[in-house]
């Protein structure tokens, strides 16, 4: 069997050890992005708690005109204006309890000139999957709402039927200028009374830090040990193939044989020497 040459052992060797710090530089990146996600969820939580301590305070206080929802998502509002009839829109694919449900989407046009997208409630879609008689009729006249701003969700392409998320663009079009965000309904008061939503009010989610951080833990420490584990083949590689660098095919040197070692006398050889 030949032995690798000197030249060949070191590339295999090099690379072995560049390959595992390419893996540590992945599991850096990657550890980075699960703390970022952790830092997000903690800005949120931060953000929920300081917001939704505070008592409804005006829209136009909250998110002046021209202004995002922003940092005032999760803020309790009150608006006063008017639903846009014609404009109600259902989200089919967000279940709330594991019941399969449909949000009721409208716009609501402010006493100040803009339109709030509003998630008004939810409704169970019925056996026959038609929103004739299940779907409530958005109220006329004057409305005042409380609702819980949300920053405005992504939208992700999908329309009508498939459509997933709570975003302008799946709406039709406002008569006025829509603020950019959204309001969950707490409350809706109109001439004749106060109820919760159209439908069933929409739960608010429960925030969690989730697993971010431990698996931002556990990215570095791969990141450490990658390297570590890297050297330890590569020197046992280099210690696999290690031999002579002679030419393949020249005949080896034969060992010298080991001499065999004198014994010591014996009792009966020392007397007779005697």
């Amino acid at each position: 069997m030949t032995t690798p040459s000197l030249a060949s052992r070191i590339l295999r060797v090099v690379g072995i050890v560049a390959l595992a710090l390419a893996v540590s530089a992945v599991a850096v990146r990657a550890g980075f992005w699960q703390l970022g996600r952790h830092e997000a969820r903690s800005a949120a939580i931060t953000l929920y708690e300081a917001n939704a301590a505070t008592d409804p305070v005006p829209l136009a206080e909250a998110v002046p005109a021209g202004s995002a929802v922003g940092d005032a998502e999760w803020t309790r509002v009150t608006v006063d204006g008017e639903f846009e009839q014609g404009s109600t829109t259902l989200l089919r694919n967000r279940p709330v309890d594991r019941e399969r449900t449909w949000h009721v989407l409208a716009w609501f046009d402010t006493d100040d000139g803009r339109s709030l997208l509003v998630d008004a409630g939810w409704v169970p879609i019925p056996d026959s999957g038609e929103p004739d008689g299940a779907v409530p009729n958005l109220p006329t006249g004057d409305v005042t709402l409380e609702v819980v701003l949300r920053a405005a969700e992504e939208d992700d392409g999908r329309r009508d039927d498939g459509a997933t998320r709570i975003t302008p663009a799946q709406m039709p079009a406002p008569d006025v200028e829509p603020i950019d965000g959204y309001g969950m309904v707490q409350q809706v008061c109109t001439a004749s009374g106060c109820e919760d939503a159209l439908g069933s009010q929409v739960p608010l989610p429960t925030l969690s830090l989730g697993p971010h951080l431990a698996y931002t833990w556990q990215w570095f420490a791969f990141a450490v040990i990658a390297p570590v584990a890297g050297v330890l083949l590569a020197r046992r590689e280099w210690q696999a193939t290690s031999g002579d660098d002679a030419p393949a095919g020249a005949p080896r040197e034969p060992r010298e044989p080991r001499r065999r070692r004198r014994a010591e006398p014996t009792d009966e050889e020392i007397e007779d020497a005697l």
